[in-house]
């Protein structure tokens, strides 16, 4: 496993199982080293949110078992919300999301623009549609480089 890397997909399954099974969700996993040392964050939802109970359920269901991995070595174990600005990476964040307000970052422009703020209208696996100004976007997916909730603004 590298300094910042990824988490094999066959421990994933497991940590999101373990989760699961407490009613809880596995949103994303970040692997990194970072100035103060090696950080493993362990992103979860509910549909009812993510409080510190939530929090304290989560690490105590998947603690134990990260700890018996040869391969995945960490000195910090963070477990917490998306927030309320979580970038949405997955086809169930698209569809979860469909009307909230969100940030879109292209690497190529896109009439005119690289950046976007509107309603996520519509999500296919080869575009994301925004509706900006009673406007509607379409992006092509394959040059979106973040898509992140904009709350309230």
């Amino acid at each position: 496993m590298t300094a910042k890397g990824s988490i094999s997909p066959g421990v994933r399954a497991m940590i999101a199982d373990k989760l699961q099974n407490q009613g809880i969700e596995l949103y994303d996993i970040e692997y990194q080293r970072e100035p103060n040392g090696l950080i493993l964050r362990i992103y979860i939802d509910t549909a009812s949110g993510v409080d510190t109970d939530t929090c304290v359920t989560a690490t105590r269901a998947v603690k134990d078992f990260i700890d018996t991995l040869d391969d995945l070595d960490y000195d910090y174990l963070e477990v917490s919300s998306p927030g309320t600005d979580r970038i949405l990476r997955q086809d169930r964040d698209f569809i979860r999301f469909q009307g909230s307000q969100i940030l879109v970052k292209t690497s190529q422009k896109v009439e005119g623009r690289k950046k976007f703020i509107g309603l996520l209208a519509a999500a296919n696996p080869e575009t994301l549609s925004v509706e900006i100004d009673d406007k509607m976007i379409h992006i092509n997916r394959d040059i979106i480089s973040m898509v992140r909730l904009q709350p309230d603004l």
